[in-house]
């Protein structure tokens, strides 16, 4: 139930950069059946929206990851000529499933992805990363994940202190600007832009998010994620 989360909180420096995995699916499942009332209705979650606002044209081959109840499949829909959504809790799935909102759905842990066999054409995760942590291998799993010059879109709790990342109250991680782009530029990531956006209420008080678009540059070669993943 977050313990190991709660004791590293007691720490002057968190030791752990990841969360449990067994932790995130336990939470979400027992979350799902309420989740968008509560997200939309008492928390005024809106990272799908801040990230279809930065979203053009249409897309093709589109992948949510950490898609939970389909909040951002809703908005990727029009968009996508194929939409597929990935999650680690079963429940989520389950009521992702009942809107008919995607073309498959898939039980996965975003925190150990195989490299991918498959390629898409726009990678999004939308509050996903406040319950990953470090970034490298995700990042770098995307890279190998898209078609060469596709999209990859995502929001993040935004920290502007000197720290890569930050473990607060909440049991999330926050991530500052400067680890965000150095690993996109690491990954072979052009084009990006970070915006700010209120991402969600918590105990009343605004959280604010970072908003990154970016592109996979087209002659980048595909070992530089492929390094990354596997580091």
């Amino acid at each position: 139930m977050g313990a190991a989360l709660r004791l590293d909180l007691l720490r002057p420096r968190p030791a752990a950069e990841t969360m449990p995995s067994a932790f995130v699916e336990t939470l979400f499942d027992q979350y799902a059946s309420h989740f968008d009332a509560s997200l939309v209705g008492t928390l005024d979650y809106r990272g799908p929206q801040l990230i279809r606002a930065g979203l053009g044209g249409c897309h093709g081959r589109v992948l949510d990851l950490g898609c939970g109840t389909g909040l951002m499949g809703a908005e990727l829909r029009p968009l996508a000529g194929w939409l597929e959504g990935w999650d680690i809790s079963a429940e989520m799935l389950r009521e992702a499933g009942a809107k008919g909102i995607y073309d498959r759905l898939e039980k996965a842990d975003l925190s150990a992805l195989p490299v991918p066999a498959e390629r898409w054409d726009l990678v999004t995760a939308a509050d996903v990363f406040s319950y990953l942590g470090a970034l490298e291998r995700i990042v770098g799993w995307v890279a190998l994940a898209l078609v060469p010059g596709g999209s990859f879109a995502f929001t993040t709790e935004a920290h502007d202190g000197p720290e890569p990342l930050v473990l607060r109250e909440s049991r999330r991680y926050a991530h500052s600007e400067p680890y965000l782009r150095a690993l996109l530029a690491e990954a072979g990531f052009g084009e990006v832009t970070v915006r700010r956006g209120m991402l969600r209420r918590d105990r009343g008080a605004e959280i604010e998010s970072f908003v990154v678009l970016s592109r996979r540059n087209p002659d980048m070669m595909a070992a530089i994620g492929e390094a990354v993943v596997t580091a």
